[in-house]
């Protein structure tokens, strides 16, 4: 069951799960994002094939870039913008939790969107194809590890409950199924490249999460979003890095 959780939470994949969900399985289900994020991945790289047939590399990049919006619901870009609304208004915690949870967005908000989904376009654009298939695959689930990071370090920030609060229930053991999982799946499909931008993601989300903590006291939904996508900006730009240092 707690797979399908993870899938019916993270995609817009029709996925009906029977029986009573309590917060402890939610928590359980993250165990599983990295293999939803890999299973995101696949479904990308498939998409990106089909249309080479037809289009022109950067028209394929952008369709990619596309059904990975679509197939997420949009859930991740949008956490991003509710936490860059946040955290650059130079408002106090408790404001800044705030203006997080208004459902509008502001202009900060805006241009971090239009950022994100420009850096993924972009920096596709600058990978080969026979790599840039394998990072459509990898890239999706180093992202998702990072909320399962975040879960299990870190506490939920918001003092008054919210939709999130089971994060505070992930532990040792999701974060550890959740690292093997993308260490293995990292050296898997890239081998060396792999376990660099694999570690590469650690430190990014550990980086991020004492930034997030020391900003609003713990996590919440928008800000493991927001880790999310800048962890997957992040190992997108590593990887033409790694083929001028010439390891793939």
């Amino acid at each position: 069951m707690e797979f399908l959780l993870a899938l019916q939470f993270l995609t817009r994949i029709p996925v009906t799960v029977r029986g009573n969900v309590e917060e402890k399985n939610l928590a359980r289900s993250m165990a599983y994002y990295p293999v939803v994020g890999l299973l995101l991945g696949i479904l990308t790289a498939a998409v990106y094939i089909i249309l080479s047939q037809f289009f022109s590399p950067p028209v394929c990049d952008l369709f990619a870039v596309a059904f990975t919006v679509f197939i997420t619901g949009n859930m991740h870009t949008d956490a991003l913008m509710d936490t860059a609304d946040g955290f650059f208004s130079g408002k106090p915690k408790d404001r800044i939790l705030e203006i997080m949870k208004d459902s509008r967005v502001g202009s900060h908000g805006v241009i971090a969107g239009c950022l994100d989904l420009l850096f993924k376009f972009i920096l596709l654009g600058q990978i080969p194809p026979d790599a840039k298939l394998v990072g459509l695959v990898l890239v999706p689930a180093l992202g998702r590890w990072s909320l399962v990071y975040g879960s299990a370090v870190y506490d939920y920030a918001r003092s008054g409950g919210g939709t999130g609060t089971f994060t505070d229930l992930v532990g040792r053991r999701e974060l550890a199924w959740a690292s093997v999982t993308v260490i293995i799946a990292g050296l898997f499909l890239l081998n060396l490249p792999g376990f660099i931008l694999t570690a590469c993601a650690f430190a990014g989300s550990v980086l991020l999460g004492r930034y997030i903590n020391k900003k609003i006291g713990g996590v919440t939904g928008d800000t493991l979003g927001a880790m999310n996508e800048c962890i997957e900006v992040l190992t997108l730009a590593l990887m033409p890095l790694l083929l001028k240092l010439n390891l793939f």
